[in-house]
């Protein structure tokens, strides 16, 4: 299961890996949230861990609704 968020700076991914969840961005990655809403909540107040990401301060969904999921997730 994956989820896409479209942003002004690329896309941003939140994949789930061995049971927690992971911000790919811009060729990084960072997290370890144990679930997607989680994830997106901590990447909208860039509070990610990711410079490449929390630095840029581009505005991302709170809401895990307003996020596309990906390829098995539809």
């Amino acid at each position: 299961m994956a989820y896409e968020y479209p942003s002004a700076a690329g896309t941003v991914l939140l994949i789930q890996d061995r049971g927690h969840w992971l911000l790919h961005f811009a060729g990084r990655h960072s997290g370890g949230w144990p679930s997607p809403d989680a994830a997106a909540r901590a990447v909208a107040r860039h509070q990610s861990g990711l410079a490449a990401w929390d630095r840029r301060r581009i505005e991302a969904p709170e809401d895990l609704l307003d996020w596309r999921p990906l390829g098995e997730s539809l």
